[in-house]
């Protein structure tokens, strides 16, 4: 059987020239039926500015929709929109096929909740008095709140987890306290729509989780929830589809795994990443890598092949890439901490089971691959049984670069093996720190 190099998904790193947006992708997620809100060729401007350029989505019921994108992107003004608040200068917004103008004041609190970014001004109320006030537009207009009113006040306080401050002057909570506050008073509201705006700013890991876990929750029981998230792997963990907003358009619109790529995220933010799933949740999460100029692309192509495993290659994979260099890499056993960088930097590699050794067409693909290199380096790799022969398909030429920072016997678990290989290699092979390792290769292909 033929053995083939894994090469999975596309560096971010080696992307050039202009980065062109994905197309939009309509996707609804796990939700289904007919819109519970809808914007068609919504224009905003104010004071002679355009803020939404002619957005049109969808969001329906019993899905959980997050707005992300760059700060100016029109995120809180799409939500502001949305809710009834910002008078939109053209385009239809409907909640379940009615066009938002058509409704009452009071008919509109009942259908959406809207939870701002900041929490307006409380004066004196308690945290039990702000949460009830979500019920004035299930009461009478001259109506006194009754039982089921004050039962459903406390049952979002306890879903919110702020039951400890019913008696509390709200004013005198943390900010990330008081927007769990006006949370628990939106959820009193029974709208089957709920708007947030940056839900999360002010919480601490604990409960940024907690909201966002409630949000799915609340999506799971048949609500429409609709958040603006500055925060994008919590985005890509918990929504169900993303709307990704720059300059006042849609850049893209589907599930994460198709809005947050490399190429959208640089569009939109400007910044270069790699994306990946998250070994433990599976969610899809990201590295922000760093700006193109903060390293001179003194590499300009070179091919450097790494002899690695076990963790020691990832940074030098990263590092070389970001210098201009064109990285590959020996045989990496499945679970290997450097295959799965390889993987997510786009690199070739030869793949192996975990645990099985490497096979002769394993050896010799990985031969092939290292032969058209301009440079090896061996990194600060524990060599055993099962990956000694990557050791023993190193050159004994000056092309051969060692990564030293302490003694090679400290990483030699084949009972010497390994160690009469490397000082076979080391007369030839020139020796570097992991930070000499660039301008080395850089030398060497000076004239």
């Amino acid at each position: 059987m033929a053995v083939r190099f894994r090469r999975e998904g596309v560096s971010a790193i080696q992307q050039t020239g202009a980065v062109k947006p994905c197309p939009v992708v309509r996707q609804a997620g796990g939700a289904s039926g007919e819109a519970a809100l809808a914007v068609e060729s919504l224009v905003y401007e104010v004071d002679g500015a355009r803020l939404l350029h002619g957005v049109s989505l969808e969001a329906r019921r019993g899905e959980l929709l997050g707005l992300v994108g760059p700060n100016g992107a029109g995120k809180s003004t799409l939500l502001r929109a949305m809710s009834g608040l910002a008078r939109r200068t053209s385009g239809e917004i409907s909640i379940a096929g009615q066009a938002i103008e058509s409704l009452a004041p009071a008919r509109m609190a009942r259908a959406v909740a809207y939870v701002a970014q900041g929490a307006p001004s409380t004066f004196g109320f308690t945290g039990l008095e702000v949460v009830m006030m979500g019920r004035y537009a299930r009461m009478g207009r001259f109506a006194a709140e009754g039982e089921r009113d004050r039962r459903k006040a406390q049952e979002a306080m306890a879903r919110t987890g702020t039951e400890q401050f019913a008696n509390r002057i709200v004013a005198t909570l943390s900010g990330g306290e008081r927007q769990r506050v006006f949370l628990a008073r939106a959820l009193a509201q029974e709208a089957p729509i709920l708007i947030l705006d940056e839900p999360t700013a002010n919480l601490d890991v604990q409960h940024q989780l907690h909201v966002l876990e409630l949000a799915t929750g609340l999506a799971r029981e048949g609500m429409t929830v609709i958040a603006a998230i500055h925060d994008l792997p919590l985005a890509a963990r918990f929504c169900h589809r993303l709307v990704l907003l720059h300059r006042g358009r849609i850049l893209a619109d589907g599930p994460p795994e198709m809005v947050l790529t490399p190429a959208n995220i640089e569009a939109s933010f400007g910044v270069r990443s790699v994306t990946y799933p998250d070994p433990l949740t599976g969610a899809l999460t990201l590295s922000l890598l760093d700006p193109a100029t903060a390293a001179e692309p003194i590499g300009k192509g070179m091919r450097v092949h790494l002899i690695c495993g076990g963790g020691s290659g990832a940074r030098l994979m990263y590092e070389l890439q970001r210098a201009g260099f064109a990285v590959t890499a020996c045989v990496l056993g499945s679970g290997d901490t450097d295959r799965r960088a390889a993987d997510i930097l786009g690199i070739r590699y030869v793949p192996s089971p975990a645990f099985g050794g490497i096979s002769d067409e394993a050896h010799k693909a990985h031969q092939e691959l290292m032969a058209g290199a301009a440079a090896v380096v061996i990194c600060e790799t524990p060599f055993g049984a099962n990956n000694l022969r990557n050791l023993e398909a190193a050159p004994r030429d000056s092309k051969l670069i060692v990564v030293e920072a302490g003694s090679f016997e400290r990483r030699d678990f084949t009972g010497g093996a390994a160690t009469r290989i490397y000082e076979a290699l080391s007369p030839a092979a020139r020796c570097a720190t992991f930070a000499e390792v660039p301008g080395a290769l850089a030398r060497s292909m000076a004239p």
